[in-house]
């Protein structure tokens, strides 16, 4: 994330949560980890440990808080991370949602937990193994990411032998999915959308089992009938105008850290 970008998400995270793209993608999020992950299922005897790439405001990690053990929420913006600390201290809020404002260069970082201290292996000496995750989550993050090849490493590396992971973004269907972002907010956009192919080309690569890249359900979005009609705020449009709306697929991107034998 440019400094610039990180500017950008800090002066909007106090209404972040108003936008009504935001909330829906967040909810069919939802509903597809709890209804494919195996890890979330009441039926299950203990619940995953999680891990929220790309957390915001905290949105995504709210609504799983209920069916996790514990929840690690990053996000690389202050502002957002603050609006998420604001939430968890209300009274009524899950207490199982540690938020953490960091920009993660790799599986070690030192922003990351460590372990407890009762899961070493009894060297005292040697370096503290950071902690490992059951199930890794982010929504509509990829597109913001610069080099995502050491992205889908990470959230490998990160995962506990058997984990999963479970990433939501719109789909590149072509020149027209640009129109997902108005024109004055491309900055921090790395790229329109994510490829199908190549994204289970990039889980492959990096080791997973049952790579999987599928459209999780589909968005149907307000978008700018010409670039930069947004400029100066969303236009009221003449009576009896119908808004300019398109479909856009949202992946369901999962892979499994197989278990070493």
């Amino acid at each position: 994330m440019t400094d610039s970008s990180n500017i950008r998400f800090n002066s909007e995270a106090e209404t972040w949560d108003l936008n009504p793209d935001v909330q829906s993608a967040t909810r069919s999020a939802l509903s597809c980890l709890l209804e494919r992950v195996p890890a979330f299922s009441p039926e299950r005897s203990s619940k995953p440990r999680v891990l929220d790439l790309g957390a915001g405001t905290g949105l995504l990690s709210l609504a799983l808080a209920p069916h996790a053990s514990t929840i690690l929420s990053v996000d690389p913006s202050p502002g957002m991370i603050a609006a998420l600390t604001r939430k968890l201290s209300h009274a009524s809020a899950p207490h199982n949602i540690t938020p953490l404002c960091a920009l993660l260069a790799s599986s070690t970082d030192p922003a990351l937990p460590d372990l407890p201290s009762g899961d070493t292996s009894g060297d005292t000496d040697a370096p503290r193994q950071k902690q490992k995750y059951d199930v890794i989550v982010s929504n509509l993050v990829l597109h913001h990411v610069a080099d995502l090849p050491a992205f889908v490493q990470l959230t490998y590396d990160l995962l506990a032998p058997g984990g999963v992971i479970a990433l939501t973004d719109f789909e590149d269907t072509g020149p027209e999915a640009r129109r997902f972002h108005p024109e004055d907010k491309m900055e921090g956009v790395e790229r329109h959308g994510i490829p199908r192919a190549d994204m289970l080309q990039l889980l492959q690569a990096a080791g997973f089992a049952q790579p999987s890249v599928e459209v999780g359900w589909v968005l149907r979005k307000r978008v700018e009938r010409f670039p930069g009609e947004w400029k100066d705020g969303k236009l009221p449009l003449a009576d009896g105008e119908a808004p300019c709306e398109m479909d856009f697929n949202f992946l369901f991107i999962t892979g499994r850290k197989e278990v070493s034998t």
